[in-house]
């Protein structure tokens, strides 16, 4: 549905107020005199002008001072909320009033919003394909980009498979398993461009494996507003708030496990891999992983699941032909939503 722009900053705080109360609520929508706009679960609903003076057609002078006013009275609302001690609900609406005027307008006041949050990513968002297929649930195998990439496979071959346990039981999540040469020494894997979209209120992969250096873009396929952070220590960033068909980026140079979280739906949650090793592969939701062409000799095994809270180690050496192995991670992460990117609990 098109909004006209004199009503968009009605769209745009409908929009936060249904993304906060989802992760508490499911918010009513539609109504007599309303235009619904489908969520999924829930409506979006921008309500019409009942001032007859402003169902007639603006020009743009009286369309940009409507759009101010409706800044103002969300940057009311920011202040108060901020004075209350609410710097989530605050830093919303102030967001809110940005999208309205533009940031250059509010650049000054913003530091008193964003204090305590991750680095925000300013870079214009870029155009999406909406039409565009879901990803896949997890994503990353060191093997198949090599062979996509017509990489030879070593002279002599070893082959790799294995069950992840989680607490001494095979399934329950997605893991990661990677493996470095012993010796320490291995050429460093080529950087390459991948997705994690919003997609149906999930981000898609919900477990993604990239090598040091790969740049993932951020779409948003919803028809309501996002908020992608991470307040990891291997990445830490907030790509701020953005609409359907719209996309940020961000480069990974750190390794690390990071999670990532949506700041308007609590209940998003996915995990990216930064991984530094020439090998890597992320398991099926059984724990299952396989490696199919590896060089013979000693490597060390590392292990992951999203539901521990850091990696295990072990070592193993691979032999020419069948190898199989059978790695046991702690299920020790903290249950239930990750915290609000001011580090507030949440659920």
């Amino acid at each position: 549905m098109k909004l006209r722009i004199p009503f968009v900053g009605m769209a745009v705080l409908s929009a936060l107020v249904a993304c906060s109360a989802s992760a508490k609520k499911s918010p009513s929508g539609g109504g007599g005199g309303a235009d619904p706009v489908k969520t999924g679960p829930t409506e979006v609903v921008a309500s019409k002008p009942t001032d007859p003076k402003l169902s007639a057609k603006l020009g743009p002078v009286q369309e940009k001072a409507q759009l101010f006013r409706e800044a103002a009275d969300q940057l009311y609302k920011a202040g108060a909320a901020l004075d209350n001690g609410n710097q989530n609900l605050a830093e919303q609406l102030f967001s809110t009033a940005e999208i309205l005027t533009g940031p250059e307008a509010v650049a000054t006041i913003a530091p008193l919003f964003r204090e305590g949050a991750p680095p925000r990513v300013t870079a214009p968002t870029q155009k999406i394909d909406t039409s565009a297929p879901p990803q896949p649930k997890v994503a990353g195998n060191s093997e198949a980009e090599d062979e996509a990439a017509k990489v030879a496979p070593p002279p002599q071959v070893g082959s790799l498979t294995g069950t992840m346990q989680i607490d001494g039981k095979a399934g329950g999540g997605f893991g990661l398993v990677t493996l470095e040469p012993a010796s320490g020494k291995w050429k460093p894997r080529t950087p390459k461009r991948g997705v994690i979209e919003q997609r149906g209120r999930e981000f898609l992969p919900r477990v993604a494996a990239i090598s040091v250096g790969s740049t993932l873009s951020f779409p948003n396929f919803d028809t309501v507003f996002h908020n992608v952070f991470s307040t990891s220590t291997a990445a830490m960033f907030d790509l701020g708030i953005y609409k359907v068909g719209e996309a940020r980026e961000y480069t990974f140079t750190k390794e690390g496990i990071i999670r990532l979280g949506c700041n308007l739906h609590a209940n998003m949650s996915a995990y990216i891999a930064v991984v530094s090793a020439p090998s890597y592969v992320v398991t099926d939701d059984k724990g299952s992983f396989a490696f199919k062409r590896l060089a013979p000799g000693k490597y060390k095994l590392r292990a992951w699941s999203e539901k521990s809270k850091a990696p295990i180690t072990q070592d193993i050496t691979i032999k020419v032909g069948k190898n199989e192995v059978t790695v046991g991670v702690s299920g020790d992460a903290p249950a239930g939503p990750m915290p609000d990117k001011f580090g507030g609990k949440r659920g």
